[in-house]
């Protein structure tokens, strides 16, 4: 039994975790295949994080488990956080035949192998299963992403991740540039470091200056053109990072800070750790210090007991720093968590229109962001082409994935997905600029 498929779900930390455990897997002799149909071994990677996660997680699994009526499938493991948060769950599915938790990542690959029958010792050179160099893309190659560390020391009220994850750990500095290496060896030139705190890195060494010396020593690897920085933790910049993204190197002027809400009651509720003066401060002094900073964020609408008045205060923010990109998400009680146990409860109805005032709000805002770009001309990386036939790629304010694309006119010759063309802007909308090729 050599043939492996993997189903994947959840964010990119996930993903990294995934490419990580393939790495090990066809180490120890597996054969990926593309279709899980035709897998004799099936891996579903979970997530478990939010109620709608655990939901499609679980239906994957049900899913997954038809194929060991239907298909090849002699083996179903399901990893990740799923297995952490509700390990009650496998007596309820005989079905599936190996729970691995998150720290059991270095472990699965020699446990499947023997369940597989594969020999003993590993039969193909190859890189090793965890953080480090050792990863199988899953992805186009010219972007991945980084996790620099694992799991969450903030503790926040309605967050599940402390709890499956553990506290904030760092990972070494050495194997992260190593692990750098091998992607840009790969054809990555676009790297996007992540953590639940990419902040917070060094935090649990007590190095202060753990971040900003990592971001330069990636910025000195041959291959890689951008180094962008998704979840930073508001309130926590360390000292010299806002002149790093100022500098116009590889780091870009691009940043994450996920605020979740501004009024100063729902901050305390959420256990989040900086004042509403405090994040308006960051947020300002960012826009004052870094030229060209584009800046995304996440908030959350619906939280236990918020006021109109307390929704109000978000909104009002938003129209002050006028974020580039937003992500609003309507609260979920998630079970285990303390804000779960507060009340009253916001009514789904009250809550859904609350979400649609915000995000009709941040669209407004987002269009007039996106026009400010009109002719300028810009690096774009080449993603390849969308369903309407279009070239599409991204520009530094447009992180893989989360952000909208640049549709690209006048482009001759040959596709080049992962290279570089600069184009100028000629047309914004909500989520998308288009733009002109002026040189490849």
């Amino acid at each position: 039994m050599r043939k492996l498929g993997l189903i994947s779900l959840g964010c990119a930390k996930n993903r990294v975790d995934a490419e990580h455990l393939l790495a090990g897997l066809t180490r120890r002799g597996f054969e990926l295949v593309e279709d899980p149909a035709e897998a004799e071994v099936v891996i579903v990677n979970t997530c478990g994080f939010i109620r709608e996660a655990v939901e499609e997680s679980v239906e994957e699994i049900l899913q997954a488990a038809l194929l060991k009526k239907d298909g090849a499938c002699r083996v179903l493991a399901v990893a990740g956080c799923l297995a952490k948060r509700y390990p009650e769950m496998a007596p309820e599915m005989p079905e599936v035949d190996h729970f691995f938790t998150p720290e059991d990542l270095p472990r699965i690959p020699e446990v499947l192998g023997a369940a597989a029958g594969l020999p003993d010792a590993p039969t193909l050179p190859g890189p090793r299963c965890g953080p480090g160099p050792g990863r199988i893309l899953t992805q186009p190659p010219h972007t991945a992403y980084l996790k620099i560390a694992e799991g969450c020391s903030n503790r926040c009220t309605y967050c599940t991740i402390p709890a499956i994850r553990g506290p904030f750990r760092s990972h070494a500095e050495d194997q992260l540039v190593a692990e750098a290496q091998e992607l840009a060896g790969l054809g990555v030139v676009e790297l996007n470091l992540v953590a639940q705190d990419v902040t917070s890195y060094g935090g649990d060494t007590q190095d202060p200056a753990a971040l900003t010396r990592l971001l330069r020593r990636l910025a000195a690897i041959d291959g890689l053109a951008w180094l962008r920085l998704l979840y930073a933790y508001p309130g926590r910049l360390p000292a010299g990072l806002a002149e790093l993204l100022a500098e116009g190197g590889k780091l870009l002027p691009y940043l994450d800070v996920p605020i979740q809400h501004i009024h100063p009651r729902i901050l305390r509720a959420m256990g989040r750790r900086t004042s509403a003066e405090e994040v308006e401060a960051l947020l300002v002094g960012l826009q004052e210090t870094v030229p060209g900073l584009v800046l995304r964020t996440t908030t959350i609408v619906g939280f236990p007991g918020e006021t109109e008045e307390e929704f109000d205060a978000l909104v009002a923010l938003i129209r002050r720093v006028r974020f580039h990109h937003l992500g609003a998400f309507l609260y979920s009680p998630e079970e285990g968590t303390p804000a779960a146990r507060l009340r009253p409860r916001i009514p789904v109805k009250v809550g859904r229109q609350r979400l649609d005032r915000l995000l009709e709000a941040q669209a407004e805002i987002s269009e007039t962001r996106n026009r400010e770009f009109l002719g300028r001309t810009l690096d774009v990386l080449v993603e390849g082409v969308d369903e309407e036939g279009e070239v599409v790629g991204r520009t530094y304010g447009q992180a893989p994935e989360v952000d909208g694309f640049t549709r690209l006119s006048g482009y001759e010759g040959e596709i080049e997905i992962g290279a570089f063309v600069r184009a100028r802007i000629t047309g914004a909308d909500t989520y998308d600029l288009r733009a002109e090729v002026t040189e490849r």
